[in-house]
């Protein structure tokens, strides 16, 4: 199970509600998974973004382009690139 993350801004104007929680989704960079929006007092609201890590399988992988055939940079670094076989 992923840990999922929140984040809590208090007193928020009413006019600034989208580039509050747009300022959350960037600080937190990764995947939305709630937003809640609650008023508190005459115009003013309480914004909490909750969000998750994505996916494994979704995750950008560290590739270096090799020609027609891009090498993951882990599987490159696991073997010195030798068949096996002596020369």
């Amino acid at each position: 199970m992923t840990a999922r993350r929140s984040a809590t801004e208090t007193g928020i104007p009413l006019y600034l509600i989208p580039h509050a929680i747009a300022r959350q989704i960037h600080r937190q960079g990764e995947a939305v998974h709630r937003i809640s929006v609650k008023r508190v007092c005459l115009h003013y609201y309480n914004i909490t973004v909750r969000t998750k890590s994505p996916k494994r399988e979704l995750k950008p992988r560290n590739v270096v382009p090799n020609g027609d055939n891009p090498v993951d940079i882990k599987d490159d670094l696991s073997h010195d690139g030798n068949s096996g076989g002596a020369t």
